[in-house]
């Protein structure tokens, strides 16, 4: 993966990897992988922020596509922000950008280390708020700048559904933050006649959240659909305990 990200170039691959290793022991990433939706953000501590942030934040692991790759559903609409979950959550921007990195990492260990995976980017309610927003753009470039040195080759397909049409103006700058090969994985649809064809080639419509007419239920209690085993959970109390 850290080979392709660079074209195969051995020197750019060794410097991407060195600093990725560092980064994963400096950000404890082994604690991380193996703790639960609820510990990332503060659910014993800050329950209401926890709340919050899944009520503004709908998302979950929806299955698998026709190929076997993981498929993960997030709804980034009017009500969610960074700004927001800082001010009435508690949650700092370091916070949900670390739930995001637990997200990624979760997926990973859905698929067994192994492969690529599929996202489903929901825009519906999008507002020019969110998009104004200093501190959510500084959210969204962070988890842009994450994936790519972290998570090299990870992304099979990035659909980008129910996108209003201001958001033209902001996906050229999240292009800017993309290399060339990510740019080809993304698809932006408008409406779910241009986007449902699309998705039933990849992957069962069954599979949806309910509200975009599927049977997938996203629930975050008593587990996150990407929660890790008991025994993994455990693991990560007792490294947290020592």
């Amino acid at each position: 993966r850290f080979l392709r990200s660079r074209k195969w170039k051995v020197p750019a691959t060794l410097k991407l990897l060195v600093e990725d290793l560092e980064w994963r022991e400096k950000q404890d990433v082994l604690r991380i992988r193996n703790s639960t939706a609820s510990q990332m953000l503060k659910g014993d501590s800050n329950p209401a922020g926890r709340d919050l942030h899944h009520q503004l934040f709908p998302h979950g692991f929806l299955g698998h596509d026709k190929q076997g790759r993981a498929v993960v559903y997030k709804w980034w609409s009017k009500p969610f922000c960074a700004k927001t979950l800082e001010n009435e959550g508690g949650l700092s921007l370091q916070d949900i950008i670390n739930y995001n990195v637990w997200t990624m990492e979760r997926t990973a260990a859905v698929t067994q280390q192994q492969g690529q995976w599929m996202y489903i980017i929901d825009l519906k309610g999008l507002a020019l708020s969110n998009l104004a927003s200093t501190r959510h753009v500084s959210y969204c470039k962070a988890l842009a700048d994450t994936d790519a040195a972290h998570f090299p080759e990870r992304l099979a397909r990035l659909f980008i559904v129910n996108a209003p049409s201001l958001f033209a103006g902001f996906w050229s700058l999240v292009q800017s933050w993309l290399d060339q090969a990510t740019k080809q994985k993304v698809g932006l649809y408008a409406s779910p006649e241009t986007w449902k064809p699309e998705l039933a080639t990849v992957m069962d419509l069954e599979l949806l959240p309910t509200h975009l007419g599927g049977k997938t239920v996203l629930s975050y209690t008593p587990r996150h659909s990407l929660d890790p085993p008991e025994a993994e959970t455990a693991g990560a109390a007792s490294s947290v305990e020592h």
